[in-house]
């Protein structure tokens, strides 16, 4: 009897939050075709050390992808909790000259620092496009700092030469746009460990690939994650296309990379991550709809974030982890949402485990909408940064804060 009450409770408690939507505390930051009479994309938002909030996306000038012409990275900042925001700035301004190494800086990828003021933004530079890249003209990889918490920049640095360095089979490649993870457990030095991802197309044959790579030194330096031979065969996803990690809670990295129906699915374990930071193997790769339980989505292919969180159960108040994982629920990029899964705390998880058993949570967006990004602001909810209403080549960028509930439906908050 006290568990038919229970549950009598808990459904009462979640039929207003079942019924409740996303509209009405949405804020559209940027705006297509506004003042500045060009599309915007790709958004990417950071939260600071004393909680500011950093909303950064492509201004497009040329109006097409990065490498096509003139594109500037813009931004707004919040400093309460995305209540207010400023006016947009440029963050980096592309030159526009053709054939220029800085003549565009899009797909930023970003990370402030938990323990300090900086915040490190990695992008994509140059006049050529991913698919036309070859290593005698490359797509090419910028990066710089913020030393203040995203007040001032500095002038980016072109580091191209080391990323295809490091990916010496490569012919072109850029890092997935959005959200740079940083770890909660490795830490070297002053700075915790950062992972990112990288589109690849690699080998003879310009395979798609897909691979993680690290710094322990806050983006100076960069490796990748598991070595091997550096080629198609070690490649933790082939055939992947735009990918974001995360670190799950026994330090074990997950590499989430867009496909057709929802994502690609595969999981990094260290052998003895407390005295050894560097050793292990990736898993085999599965896709997430082939999994019972897991995530499936309409017919489309479309970047998301994965994000782990701290929850816990209303009436229980068992405290859990999240992953959160969003995506377009909905064919041809539209009905923006996040799935979620409870995470075993230190569970061991192989790629199937962790692709099965997901749940769909709130709808975000009931119009077009396409790429996504979130992070944890400092008072808990989840700044969600998506874009929304598709007009010709771009679309606006929209911040809506949503708690733990919200997106659950209520059975976590």
């Amino acid at each position: 009897m006290k568990r038919l009450f229970l549950l009598f409770v808990l459904s009462v408690c979640m039929l207003p939050i079942q019924a409740q939507t996303a509209d009405g505390t949405k804020q559209c930051l940027f705006k297509t075709y506004d003042k500045y009479h060009v599309p915007y994309r790709i958004p990417a938002i950071a939260a600071t050390k004393k909680g500011h909030l950093l909303a950064l996306c492509d201004r497009r000038y040329c109006g097409f992808d990065i490498g096509f012409g003139k594109i500037d990275v813009v931004a707004r900042t919040s400093k309460d909790n995305g209540k207010t925001w400023s006016e947009d700035t440029v963050v980096v301004r592309g030159s526009g000259i053709n054939g220029a190494n800085d003549c565009g800086y899009g797909d930023v990828a970003l990370v402030a620092d938990r323990n300090s003021n900086r915040v490190l933004c990695m992008s994509v530079t140059g006049n050529v496009a991913y698919v036309k890249g070859t290593r005698e003209n490359p797509n090419r990889v910028a990066r710089w700092y913020s030393e203040n918490g995203g007040k001032s920049w500095s002038a980016p640095t072109d580091v191209t030469d080391a990323f295809y360095k490091m990916l010496p089979n490569t012919h072109t490649m850029f890092i997935g746009s959005g959200r740079i993870c940083q770890s909660r457990i490795v830490k070297k030095n002053k700075y915790y460990r950062l992972y990112c991802s990288v589109l690849t197309m690699t080998g003879n044959e310009r395979k798609p690939c897909n691979f993680v790579i690290f710094s322990d030194d806050f983006g100076i330096t960069w490796d990748v994650l598991g070595g091997g031979s550096l080629d198609v065969s070690s490649s933790p996803c082939i055939g992947g296309d735009e990918p974001k990690c995360e670190e799950l809670p026994n330090g074990d990295v997950v590499l989430s990379s867009r496909k057709w129906y929802g994502r690609y699915f595969n999981i990094f374990r260290f052998n003895d991550i407390k005295n050894d930071k560097n050793s292990g193997s990736w898993g085999q790769c599965v896709a997430s709809h082939e999994i019972p339980g897991g995530i499936k989505t309409g017919a489309t292919t479309c970047n998301g974030e994965i994000l782990l969180v701290d929850a816990t159960e209303p009436i229980t108040k068992r405290r859990v982890k999240l992953m959160l994982q969003s995506l377009p629920f909905g064919d041809k990029r539209t009905n923006v949402g996040i799935w979620y899964k409870e995470i075993i705390p230190n569970g061991i998880y192989s790629p199937r485990a962790f692709a099965a058993e997901w749940n769909e949570g709130i709808q975000v967006s009931k119009t077009t909408s396409a790429y996504s990004t979130m992070i944890q602001q400092k008072d808990k909810s989840i700044a969600f940064f998506y874009e929304e209403n598709s007009t010709e080549n771009g679309y606006d960028l929209v911040y809506l804060p949503l708690t733990i509930s919200q997106i659950t439906k209520g059975k976590y908050q």
